[in-house]
């Protein structure tokens, strides 16, 4: 299961700092910070702001589950909204929605691919339909990832999401026969015809009237 990343973050006032407006923003990225606000659990909504390295420690863990220490309290959240700039090389805001650790909840999961495909070898190609699944479990039970066997996939064979082996007390909430991951054949490159190599030579030669008047001459 996911292990709730801690991070220290301090708290924005709100009569100062509302929103997620441009000059806000700039200000706490000069500062080597990213604004973010906390929600839920018909609570107050709590502005924050949380180091640079802090938002990237969280995206390389690529888990959604937090701890958020905000001095003298601390919040059990999930990452519901990451927004990047214009160019989606900087991380710009982050919602936080609380959750308790045995609330059940509905998150996305990512799909970890595993195992070599033997169904490349007869000329196919491994196609990902879907790179994350919805689950429904406990806070404290959101797995980092669902493992996903394609070590016995041949060509024209897939996994759905009836044939994922998933961890204890973890749903997924979508339709039995959607299809993850499949082999399918490698596209052919078309051969050139013998009438489009040799159509150069086939083409008539066109005779412009000037050229025809000077032939009669």
């Amino acid at each position: 299961m996911a292990e709730a990343v801690k991070i220290k973050v301090e708290s924005r006032d709100p009569a100062k700092n509302k929103g997620t407006g441009s000059r806000v923003a700039r200000k706490l990225r000069a500062q080597g910070k990213v604004p973010a606000v906390i929600y839920g659990h018909k609570q107050a909504v709590v502005p924050i702001a949380l180091s640079r390295d802090a938002v990237h420690e969280l995206i390389k863990k690529a888990t959604h589950f937090a701890e958020l220490d905000l001095g003298g309290s601390t919040e059990t959240v999930l990452v519901r909204d990451v927004q990047w700039d214009h160019l989606g090389k900087e991380i710009i805001h982050l919602d936080f929605a609380r959750v308790s650790a045995e609330e059940s909840i509905e998150t996305e999961v990512r799909l970890d691919l595993r195992g070599y495909v033997p169904g490349a070898v007869a000329g196919g190609v491994l196609e990902v339909v879907v790179h994350t699944v919805p689950v429904i479990c406990s806070a404290s039970a959101i797995p980092d990832a669902i493992k996903v066997d394609v070590s016995h996939l041949q060509l024209g064979h897939g996994i759905h999401v009836r044939d994922l082996v998933l961890p204890e007390g973890v749903k997924v909430d979508a339709d039995p026969e959607l299809l993850l991951v499949h082999i399918v054949a490698r596209a052919a490159t078309p051969e050139p015809t013998a009438g489009a190599a040799g159509e150069a030579a086939t083409q008539p030669e066109v005779i412009k009237p000037e050229r025809k008047e000077k032939e009669k001459e």
